[in-house]
């Protein structure tokens, strides 16, 4: 894959990911603040921001997703965990709520 088809995808993917973004918070703010883990400021300015904004923030050659979870080694245990499969969402909906912004 080239440089530039990377670059292309991961600026259509950013796009996506903020008109994503907007429109929870638009529908439920007090959700998207905490599933996304961002401030009320961030919440406010996302849902104000035209396509044309949205779309030069998705421009740039940087990735808007990041993993929310830093603990490798609590993530690699609970997928790996045979003893308590039913417990895996639960297990990993605890994780990514503790996780930090």
């Amino acid at each position: 894959m080239t440089q530039s088809k990377v670059l292309a995808e991961l600026q259509e993917l950013n796009l996506n990911y903020l008109l994503l973004v907007q429109k929870l918070v638009t529908e439920d703010r007090d959700a998207a603040i905490f599933r996304l883990k961002i401030d009320e400021d961030l919440a406010d300015l996302i849902a104000e921001m035209s396509v044309k904004d949205l779309t030069l923030l998705a421009r740039q050659p940087q990735s808007w997703l990041r993993p929310c979870v830093d603990a490798t080694n609590t993530l690699k245990e609970i997928l790996s965990n045979s003893r308590a499969p039913s417990m895996r969402e639960t297990h990993l909906a605890m994780l990514m709520a503790s996780a930090s912004a």
